[in-house]
C-alpha cells in the first residue's frame, strides 16, 4: 500500500467576523467568507489548506473559489503527495485567477506530507527557525480609531505597525500620525493597495521621515501595471518599496527587481503557492533584495503553512502574517503558537 496516496479530499467553507472592519483603500468588509480543503492519506496523515475571498475581486468570491477548489480536490484523489510540486503546478495551471485555491491545495498537500513523514512544515522548508515576529495592520481607518487601534497592538507587544494608505493625502497622513505617536513608537509600514500617486507616496514618506516616524517600507503604492512610475519611485523613495501585486509570481519577481521597479517584494503563498513562493525566495536572493511576507484574511488554520514557511526559511525582512489576530476565532487551529507579535511554529 502507498500510505501516501490521497484517499480523499473535501471541501467546505468558514466564515469568520473580523474584530474591526478592515478597510482599505479598494474597499472594506466585516467578516470573511474562506474556503477549506482537508486531504487524507492512505497512511492516515490529514492535510489542511484555506483560500481566503475578496469583496473587491469577483474572481475571489467565496462560490467561485469553491467550485475552483472542488474541482482541483478531485483531481488529487489518487495521487501521491510526494509529488507535491507536480501537483502543485498542474492545479496552477488550471486555476485561471483563483489562484487561492490553488495554494490552498497545495498547502493540504504538504501539510499531510509532513504530517505522514512525522516531519515538522518549518523543518521541511529549510529549519532556519521556529519562530519570528510579525506586525499587525491597521485598516485606513478615521485617525482617531487608528490611533486606538495602535494603543491596542502596543498593549499586546506589537512593535511593528502596517498601516492602509492610498485614501488621500489629508486622511493618510493624519492616519499615520495618530497612531505613530503612541510609545514605544512603532516601526511602520506604509500600504498603498495600488491606489497612490508617485508625488502623493513620495510626499508622505517624506513626511512621515520628516515628523520622526520610523517608516522602514512603502508597499504597492502605483497600480500593479505602471511598473515605469514604480520604478522613477524607487529611485526617488529613502526607503525600500516592495511590489506586492507587481509581483505575482517568480517571473514578475524577476521583472520587477531586474527592472528597478522595485526593491523589495511581498510574498503571498494565496498568490503563488508555496513551490513558487520559494523561488521567488530565490530570485530576491539574487538580486540582495529583502523579502516581506504577507496574507489576505486567512484563520490561524490557513495562516499556518505560511508562518512554517516565514520560519524554515527565515527569508524575510518583515512579516505581515496577522490575519488570525484581526479575526475573531472562537479557538485557534493554527499548527503554531502565537503570543502577540511572536509567532513558534508547532513540532
Amino acid at each position: 500500500m502507498n500510505l501516501f496516496q490521497v484517499r480523499s479530499a473535501g471541501v467546505a467553507r468558514v466564515r469568520r467576523a473580523l474584530k474591526r472592519p478592515f478597510v482599505t483603500a479598494l474597499g472594506s468588509k466585516t467578516e470573511t467568507e474562506n474556503v477549506r480543503v482537508r486531504v487524507r492519506l492512505a497512511g492516515g496523515a490529514e492535510g489542511w489548506g484555506e483560500a481566503s475571498s475578496s469583496v473587491v475581486q469577483a474572481h475571489l468570491k467565496p462560490a467561485r473559489i469553491e467550485a475552483c477548489l472542488r474541482r482541483l480536490a478531485a483531481g488529487a484523489v489518487g495521487q501521491d503527495v510526494r509529488r507535491w510540486r507536480a501537483l502543485a503546478r498542474s492545479a496552477f495551471s488550471r486555476c485561471g485567477e483563483v489562484t487561492p485555491a490553488a495554494s490552498a491545495l497545495e498547502s493540504a498537500l504538504l501539510d499531510a506530507l509532513t504530517r505522514q513523514l512525522g516531519l515538522p512544515l518549518w523543518r521541511f522548508f529549510g529549519g532556519a527557525t521556529d519562530t519570528i515576529e510579525t506586525d499587525v495592520t491597521l485598516s485606513a481607518w478615521p485617525a482617531a480609531q487608528a490611533a486606538t487601534a495602535a494603543r491596542d497592538a502596543a498593549k499586546e507587544g506589537f512593535r511593528t505597525l502596517k498601516i492602509k494608505v492610498g485614501t488621500g493625502a489629508g486622511p493618510d497622513w493624519e492616519r499615520v500620525r495618530a497612531a505613530a505617536e503612541i510609545r514605544p513608537k512603532p516601526r511602520v509600514i506604509l500600504d498603498g493597495n495600488q491606489k497612490m500617486t508617485a508625488s502623493g507616496a513620495l510626499a508622505l514618506v517624506e513626511r512621515c521621515l520628516s515628523a520622526g516616524i520610523a517608516v522602514e517600507l512603502l508597499e504597492q503604492p502605483l497600480r500593479r501595471d505602471d511598473l515605469g512610475g514604480m520604478r522613477r519611485l524607487t529611485r526617488r523613495c529613502p526607503v525600500p518599496v516592495a511590489a506586492d501585486e507587481s509581483a505575482r509570481s517568480p517571473e514578475e519577481a524577476l521583472a520587477v527587481l531586474s527592472s528597478g521597479a522595485a526593491n523589495a517584494v511581498n510574498v503571498k503563498a494565496a498568490k503563488t503557492g508555496f513551490a513558487a513562493s520559494l523561488d521567488v525566495i530565490a530570485v530576491a536572493r539574487a538580486h540582495g533584495a529583502p523579502l516581506m511576507i504577507g496574507c489576505m484574511q486567512e484563520t490561524s488554520l490557513g495562516l499556518s503553512a505560511s508562518v512554517h514557511l516565514a520560519c524554515g526559511t527565515g527569508a524575510f525582512r518583515w512579516a505581515d502574517l496577522d490575519s488570525d489576530v484581526l479575526l475573531a476565532e472562537p479557538k485557534p487551529e493554527g499548527r503554531y503558537v502565537r503570543r502577540g507579535p511572536r509567532v513558534t511554529a508547532a513540532s
